[in-house]
């Protein structure tokens, strides 16, 4: 209709002029005058037809913008619809159905130590200064680090095995020379995390189903006494059980660990009298049951270590032994008033070695003692507690105390072990941290912590040492993405 509305109107223009000249050119009479009336009559008809023409095509124009304006916001709403992600904070990749986020933080602290110079970026109970050693005259040290930013992403892809999940995660805390950290702050990248999970399986490397589950809030990037766990490859088969409660199961990867008078061996290190060799895999289980009150969970875990000489060229120098550990550990938490937590861990091994960090090795060797034919293996055994308690004074503002005790037993010939190994032989452990967070924006917190350890070794180490004290105050800015 909107291509013959132009002729239309010049039609009736046209007409509207002929009838105008018309009735001035035709003379004056009572017929004429009533000629004269009809056709005025007439151009003011054609007038209103024309207007309202006029008012359908300003009508039709508006219509046809609207429609195009709205076709350009379904077009721009489709577009944002199709990089929208499965998850928050996910995009999706054009062209598939898999989504993507990255996130990470960037983390500074900066750490200064009262009795002792410590040069690790973490305090952990077990490696403070020993007192009257020469770190210990030292005095305290400052430093500042970044070491321990990470980054991560994680994706998400639909399947006919429903969704498939996978992480990617590293930090720089890799081990490096002291010349490249200390003249140009170059950081070596770690892998912490790298799986994929489908339905209740899970396949790569992440924390063991014996690390804690307390969600410890410290802002010293060690671990307290008792807790921890290594980040290792494993494959997981997760039952749920419901109600949220799961019970798991996991294939880990082994490390054959002991300590014998010359000091800590381990399968990458290939170091004699006696190689650590791994044989099978580590098996662990973890049984967690949650609810609005907390949650409980069960762990335990079961591993072999050996260690051989067979590959000796003299017969009479071959030797192997393995003993089988276990541990267990019952974790707690507890929420009480608002968003506060009390926060519990137990835990007894004999060979649990690196699942609770800051113990040492699984076992000990009397090879290399002088008057030992058949050297053998022996497990250590540790017995651990750890309570925590965290309160929130305000939505932004946090604060956690906690403390941890070990206790660790080593057959009796460890005592004959050299000095220099006697330094790695403790005893007892004790930490405390007390901290405080304030969140003044969204991702960005702000800290201050007094970390305490404390070591009792088992006998006297480098210049008469029997223990060790270390007092370290961290501040910290953390930036979340």
């Amino acid at each position: 209709m909107r291509h013959f509305l132009p002729f239309r109107r010049g039609a009736l223009m046209c007409g509207t002029a002929l009838a105008g000249a018309l009735a001035l050119a035709v003379p004056t009479s009572t017929a004429q005058a009533q000629s004269t009336q009809s056709l005025r009559l007439e151009i003011h008809d054609l007038q209103q037809r024309l207007q309202m023409l006029e008012a359908q095509q300003a009508e039709t124009q508006r219509a046809q913008q609207a429609a195009s304006a709205q076709a350009a916001e379904a077009q721009k709403a489709a577009q944002s619809a199709d990089l929208r992600g499965s998850f928050p904070g996910s995009i999706r990749i054009p062209g598939t159905n898999t989504s993507v986020r990255l996130y990470g933080f960037i983390r500074l602290a900066g750490t200064y130590d009262f009795d002792g110079r410590n040069r690790s970026p973490v305090q952990n109970a077990s490696a403070v200064p020993l007192t009257g050693t020469a770190a210990d005259r030292q005095g305290g040290d400052f430093a500042f680090g970044a070491r321990y930013s990470r980054l991560g992403f994680e994706t998400r892809t639909d399947s006919a095995w429903g969704p498939v999940r996978s992480v990617v995660e590293m930090d720089f805390g890799g081990s490096q020379s002291t010349s490249s950290t200390t003249s140009q702050n170059n950081w070596i990248p770690r892998l912490r995390h790298a799986y994929v999970e489908a339905g209740p399986f899970l396949a790569g490397q992440t924390t063991t189903l014996f690390g804690d589950t307390l969600a410890l809030d410290m802002i010293d990037f060690g671990t307290m006494v008792g807790l921890g766990g290594p980040r290792q490859a494993q494959l997981r088969y997760t039952a749920p059980l419901g109600n949220g409660a799961t019970w798991a199961f996991s294939l880990e990867n082994p490390y054959s660990d002991y300590t014998y008078t010359g000091g800590v061996v381990l399968p990458d290190s290939d170091t004699s009298p006696a190689v650590s060799i791994n044989r099978f895999p580590d098996f662990v289980t973890s049984l967690k049951i949650p609810g609005q009150w907390g949650h409980v969970a069960l762990q335990g875990m079961v591993r072999r270590i050996d260690f051989t000489n067979e590959g000796a060229v003299n017969a009479s120098q071959r030797f192997s032994d393995e003993r089988w550990g276990y541990g267990v550990a019952l974790n707690g938490v507890l929420n009480t008033m608002g968003r506060d937590r009390l926060i519990g861990r137990l835990t007894y091994g004999e060979g649990v070695g690196r699942y609770i960090d800051n113990v040492g090795t699984g076992a000990s060797s009397n090879v290399g003692l002088a008057g030992v034919s058949d050297p053998a293996l022996n497990l250590v055994k540790v017995s651990s507690v750890t309570l925590g308690y965290q309160h929130f004074w305000a939505e932004n503002l946090r604060s956690t105390v906690a403390g941890g005790y070990a206790h660790i037993s080593y057959p009796s010939y460890a005592r004959e072990f050299s000095t220099s190994t006697q330094n790695l032989q403790n005893k007892n452990l004790v930490q405390t941290i007390a901290n405080i967070i304030w969140t003044p924006i969204p991702a960005l917190d702000l800290g201050l912590e007094y970390n305490y350890g404390h070591r009792e070794l088992l006998d006297r180490g480098s210049e008469g040492a029997t223990r060790g004290t270390g007092h370290r105050v961290t501040a910290l800015v953390k930036y979340s993405f």
